[in-house]
């Protein structure tokens, strides 16, 4: 099957998702593997230049609402966040070889109430499966307790590691790649206001935050037996669920059913357009106008005899 066109205006708000492998639950959460993410997450999201409003990493998948200024800055910045999560999430917990199971899924957020809807979806996460009894107990990466403080930045460790190898060989001393001593630098992950509550103060913001929280708590199913947050930190890390929920991915958030087919059908035109380009271009007009935001096909897929 062949992959979704990707379509990154930088007028829309995102909702990013992607699961490990088989569901594994690699992303198990520790201190050190919330210690990873977070200075990934926070470097990523610096050195592309995306404006990130809310994030949660379970232990195998994980959620981001982001804007991104351009196609090619989403493609960056989730290359940067994916593939530093594989290497050196793969490192600690053991596991080598592909660590994703598939293509992230990005789809639109068409409205503000979908925004607001989208946002408590991510503060659900683990209270909704009954996993932990409240938002605040969720022991994995979270947005949760900054939106809570008004919060729009926090201090996060990204570890070196090409100055850890650089350290090995200049002075011959073996530096563990989790340890202490491994060379470190802060790195400040920045939290954009949701776009609809972007003129609203910081403390207003944070006060509707706290009220959604509270409505999330008193309507949480009850905990599920065995479970809470220190079971969930004692998931082995390379094992996976008895049952993985297989779903159709969703090709846009709407908070009614006309702006949802607006967004769809925005996306058949923009598709439309784009295969006919293809068309073109796999002719050898290589001076052919692609739609705005999208990824032309790469030269080498043009036929031989063509270049």
């Amino acid at each position: 099957m062949a992959y979704p066109v990707r379509h990154f205006d930088p007028q829309t708000t995102y909702f990013v998702t992607s699961r490990t492998l088989q569901s594994r639950f690699l992303m198990t959460p520790s201190r050190k593997v919330n210690e990873l993410i977070g200075g990934i997450l926070a470097r990523a999201v610096r050195q592309s230049g995306v404006e990130l409003f809310a994030h949660v990493f379970t232990s195998n998948h994980f959620h981001l609402m982001v804007r991104p200024p351009s196609a090619i800055a989403m493609s960056r910045f989730m290359q940067r966040l994916q593939s530093d999560i594989a290497i050196k999430i793969g490192r600690l917990v053991g596991w080598r070889g592909r660590f994703f199971g598939r293509r992230y899924s990005a789809e639109p957020i068409v409205d503000e109430g979908a925004q607001i809807e989208r946002l408590r979806y991510i503060l659900s996460h683990g209270v909704k499966e009954g996993l932990v009894s409240a938002v605040r107990k969720w022991p994995g990466t979270s947005c949760a307790q900054a939106l809570l403080e008004g919060r729009a930045e926090s201090q996060e460790r990204w570890r070196n590691w090409t100055k850890r190898w650089t350290m090995e060989v200049a002075q011959g001393t073996a530096v563990g790649r989790f340890s202490e001593q491994c060379p470190s630098e802060g790195e400040a992950l920045l939290l954009s206001p949701l776009p609809c509550w972007a003129h609203l103060p910081a403390t207003h913001r944070a006060q509707l935050v706290a009220q959604m929280v509270a409505d999330i708590d008193r309507t949480a199913p009850a905990r599920r037996a065995g479970l809470g947050p220190q079971a969930i930190v004692r998931q082995d890390p390379l094992g996976r669920p008895t049952h993985t929920k297989h779903s159709a991915r969703p090709k846009a958030h709407a908070s009614t059913k006309e702006l949802w087919v607006a967004a769809v059908r925005k996306y058949q035109a923009v598709l439309a357009a784009f295969r006919e380009a293809s068309r073109q271009w796999l002719r050898g007009v290589f001076d052919v106008e692609f739609p705005q935001h999208c990824f032309r096909p790469p030269t080498w897929s043009v036929p031989i005899g063509i270049v």
